[in-house]
């Protein structure tokens, strides 16, 4: 993402998160309806610099310390609970997930979240695990196969994050049935555990479908999350859940405001920009 690029959306971002503190629509959302809970996203963590996708590892330590302290940290099963209706969640309740399995999630953010005794959730693509991969856009590593293995002692629940990082929904259905189960597959095998959850990579309403959802539910996929902005509610089906992004050098009063839903209404433009390039496509293709 290009310098301006990113000082345009953290702009807007802000302008997004402000005015719902201003319009009083935080305000009202507590009064009306039944609890939310918010899963919210991470991707990498250390010195970024004006990296979106990178959050410092001293801010990092300053969300997780606040959610501990306000008691608003949930697990999945937690989470999993509420939406089947098994379970009330506090009010605006955090889920924290982290996507890809950059080393950066086992050096800098497993320890914080061990300390504060915060669980979490860790997305990663199976095939680049333990594979010497670096990903494409920045220089940072993948983990190890041992590295990932110590997530859950800290309370970090292993999710998928397709076989090899690709968009399921660009797909065709055997290959993204393929993605889905080889994925599933050598996680469990490699930690021992159960493998649950699962994350849409990149997420937009271009990268799932209806057909990709039902996919995942028949591969065994209890819940599935897409990068679409929103709270969750009780009842909500439980694959393409929608979740809220936490970029780098936003600072501890906008991280706690987009916990409080200040950054669900992003999710018109999630839902928006799809569109649009799909219009530029068939414009082009007509």
């Amino acid at each position: 993402m290009s310098e301006l690029r990113s000082l345009v959306k953290r702009t807007a971002r802000r302008a997004v998160a402000r005015a719902s503190q201003l319009s009083g629509s935080l305000m009202l959302r507590a009064r009306a309806g039944g609890p939310r809970v918010r899963a919210i996203t991470y991707h990498r963590f250390g010195d970024g610099g004006r990296d979106p996708w990178c959050v410092a590892r001293a801010d990092f330590a300053a969300q997780i310390g606040w959610l501990a302290d306000a008691g608003l940290a949930i697990s999945l099963a937690d989470l999993v609970a509420f939406v089947r209706g098994e379970q009330t969640a506090a009010r605006d309740a955090v889920l924290v997930t982290i996507d890809d399995g950059c080393r950066s999630t086992f050096a800098e953010a497993l320890p914080i979240l061990r300390d504060a005794k915060v669980p979490a959730v860790a997305f990663v693509s199976a095939g680049l695990i333990g594979a010497g991969a670096v990903a494409t856009d920045h220089d940072e590593p993948y983990m190890k196969w041992d590295e990932l293995a110590r997530l859950p002692e800290a309370g970090i629940e292993i999710g998928s994050h397709a076989f090899d990082h690709r968009s399921l929904g660009r797909m065709d259905a055997a290959e993204a049935r393929e993605q889905a189960e080889r994925s599933r597959a050598l996680l469990e095998a490699r930690i021992g555990r159960p493998v649950r959850s699962f994350a849409y990579p990149f997420g937009t309403r271009i990268d799932s479908t209806p057909a990709t959802d039902r996919i995942l539910a028949e591969a065994g996929y209890e819940v599935a999350f897409t990068a679409v902005h929103g709270a969750i509610r009780r009842g909500m089906a439980p694959i393409g859940l929608p979740r809220v992004k936490i970029e780098g050098g936003e600072g501890l009063a906008m991280f706690r405001l987009s916990c409080r839903g200040a950054m669900d209404a992003w999710r018109l433009l999630d839902e928006l920009v799809p569109r649009v390039a799909r219009a530029r496509r068939e414009t082009r293709a007509g």
